[in-house]
């Protein structure tokens, strides 16, 4: 066997930095690129500030050369920081998703409960029927469960 080829190093350093690029998009959300971007480095500086170690710190410049695969290298501890970053905005976001589908789930009892008592007799459930009512149109406003 002969030694490696030169530029295995180079190759992996681009699998790493491609590796880091899905974790800024996952971490940055969906939208237009800056959106993503500025997304990303917010996150980061939020969870991983390095107060004490300024050479440590994360900038809009590394996160971008990652964004754009112009890094030529990544760090062990920034790959885990992107993976815990990543981690952390893909939970919220499916959190974010249930709590939508259970709201919407919620509206939509709501709303069947209403038709019921409205076809059952309106005089009598009058006072729940506006209860519903109201909590529905309540609900809706906040804008939770709408994309």
């Amino acid at each position: 066997m002969g030694k490696a080829p030169a530029n295995t190093d180079k190759k992996m350093s681009v699998s790493d930095v491609a590796l880091a690029r899905s974790y800024v998009a996952d971490i940055g959300g969906a939208g237009k690129v800056k959106a993503i971007l500025s997304n990303a480095y917010s996150r980061l500086i939020s969870m991983f500030p390095h107060k004490n170690e300024p050479d440590w710190q994360w900038t809009e410049r590394r996160v971008r050369s990652f964004w754009n695969g112009e890094a030529a290298y990544v760090e062990f501890r920034e790959m885990r920081e992107l993976h815990a970053a990543a981690a952390k905005a893909k939970e919220e976001r499916e959190l974010l998703q249930k709590a939508r589908k259970e709201h919407a789930a919620f509206i939509e009892k709501t709303a069947s409960l209403r038709a019921l008592l409205e076809r059952t007799d309106p005089d009598f459930f009058s006072p729940e029927i506006e209860g519903l009512r109201r909590q529905s149109r309540d609900m809706d406003r906040t804008g939770v469960g709408r994309e």
